[in-house]
């Protein structure tokens, strides 16, 4: 088959551990080479973990709802059809103003490579 193909309705939300917003593994499900992507559903108030990436490049694209976009100490509204690109390297976080869905697609397609502030331990490494 030269295609994929899957319907978030047909996949089942994950809870993670330690992480408030609900996940749709659309990249486990449709196991692409070159990235991985995945719908991240948020109730109002809820926060992803403030990360950074060890080598993937994100694309944020909000499907629906508004968020609060945190990227380097830079806070910004984010709405239905904003696309944001953060590099690995930026300190980022969102936080839900009310119900949303975002899909992000990480490149490359690397094991789960975000490293949480909280659990930063070296001494060298620097947060705003």
């Amino acid at each position: 088959m030269s295609y994929m193909k899957v319907s978030l309705d047909d996949l089942d939300p994950q809870e993670i551990d330690d992480v408030e917003p609900t996940l749709r593994a659309v990249g486990y499900e449709l196991r692409p080479s070159q990235m991985r992507p995945s719908v991240w559903e948020f109730a109002p108030g809820e926060s992803n973990n403030r990360h950074r990436q060890g080598e993937q490049e994100e694309l944020y694209i909000v499907l629906d709802g508004r968020l609060e976009m945190e990227v380097e100490g830079e806070t910004f509204t984010v709405t239905a059809d904003d696309y944001i690109v953060v590099p690995p390297e930026s300190w980022r976080q969102m936080t839900a103003e009310e119900a949303s869905q975002v899909l992000i697609i990480g490149a490359p397609n690397v094991q789960d490579d975000a490293i949480d502030e909280e659990e930063t331990t070296d001494p060298t490494e620097e947060s705003t």
